[in-house]
């Protein structure tokens, strides 16, 4: 039988300027637990710190928290869309595409979290394709001092019916000092828990660990479902992020997570080519070019 294999906590550090400042998780800290995850930012930001840039074989997930101002996403497929406080925006890469995102006004402040989901290595050459949930179309989930958000995919709770470029569960979790939440993970399923504030006791039915501000864990690998309990030691906010991973190696540059050291460059010169497309900016004007 192979057990539950457990991560050491991660302690993230917040880092960064008034522009933009994330506290950043990468999978290199967690001995493939993290995996399908490549990793993931919770940040700030208050201007287009990065600009047009291009994505490949990945998923750019964004996650904006309820005290975020507008964020605005655009990319080379032809999106245009307004990413709207407590709602998400699935970029999902495959063979490339050009992406931005930036507060609107400029200036307010954009809070929430950029999760790095990597793709299977014989679906990294399809094309590229987008997905907005909106944030009221996510089902809540309240009981006994515990609110869960079912971002995507489904927990014991309940669901959200929205079909995700890849599968994948992301539950934004509120719970009460005293009170507990219990999520049944599949076999082979990894699991990355973040706590976005407060304290909790994380625990399965071997051991239990004690998780506060800011840290991360990753478990999974077993072959039963594990039942994973987290109790509240004060009020708190976590966010749990699960799936199925892929085992395969990744060959990177940037934001492309290719399977292959040729694909990574063919990635890399039709980005600097333009086979992308691109997102031209004059002025305050950005103009869409289509990938060719």
């Amino acid at each position: 039988m192979k057990h539950l294999e457990v991560s050491k906590v991660f302690q993230t550090v917040s880092s960064g300027d008034g522009q933009f400042a994330a506290r950043k998780v990468r999978s290199i800290h967690f001995n493939g637990l993290l995996d399908p995850l490549i990793g993931f930012d919770h940040f700030e930001l208050t201007s287009d710190v990065f600009g047009p840039h291009p994505h490949a074989g990945m998923s750019a997930v964004s996650y904006l928290f309820e005290d975020s101002g507008h964020y605005h996403n655009l990319d080379s497929s032809g999106t245009d869309i307004m990413i709207t406080p407590g709602s998400l925006m699935w970029t999902w890469a495959g063979r490339g595409i050009v992406h931005t995102e930036f507060p609107v006004p400029e200036g307010s402040r954009v809070h929430g979290m950029q999760i790095f989901v990597n793709t299977a290595a014989n679906r990294k050459q399809q094309l590229p394709q987008s997905m907005f949930i909106d944030g009221r179309d996510m089902p809540v989930v309240a009981s006994k001092g515990t609110a869960v958000k079912v971002v995507a995919g489904r927990t014991e709770a309940g669901s959200n019916p929205a079909e995700t470029p890849d599968r994948l569960t992301f539950l934004d979790i509120t719970i009460e000092q005293g009170h507990s939440f219990q999520h049944d993970l599949p076999t082979g399923w990894t699991a990355t828990i973040y706590v976005v504030s407060g304290k909790a006791v994380f625990a399965n039915d071997h051991k239990s660990w004690i998780i506060t501000t800011g840290q991360v864990m990753a478990a999974g690998r077993s072959d039963r479902q594990e039942l994973l309990i987290l109790n509240a030691v004060s009020d708190t906010r976590i966010i749990l992020l699960s799936g199925k991973p892929l085992g395969e190696p990744i060959f990177s540059a940037g934001a492309m997570a290719m399977g292959s050291e040729e694909e990574l460059g063919k990635a890399i010169s039709d980005f600097e080519e333009g086979r992308m497309g691109f997102i031209r900016i004059e002025g305050d004007q950005r103009t869409i070019v289509l990938a060719t």
